[in-house]
């Protein structure tokens, strides 16, 4: 193999991982966005004064 062979392979293998990279990170991206479009961080706050531990003595 020359240099030139391995500078080639090289190139194919940098631009497989872009190419592999790029939609991962457009699915992460999405899946996040939705999951911040439809989690109501209010309604994971739960308030109750029924629970042994937050009535006053």
């Amino acid at each position: 193999m020359t240099l030139n062979d391995v500078n080639l392979l090289g190139k194919k293998i940098l631009l497989g991982i872009v190419i592999s990279i790029i939609p991962l990170t457009i699915t992460v991206g999405g899946l996040t966005l939705i999951r911040k479009l439809f989690t109501d961080e209010a309604a994971k706050i739960q308030i109750s004064n029924t629970h042994p531990q937050n009535q006053q003595k």
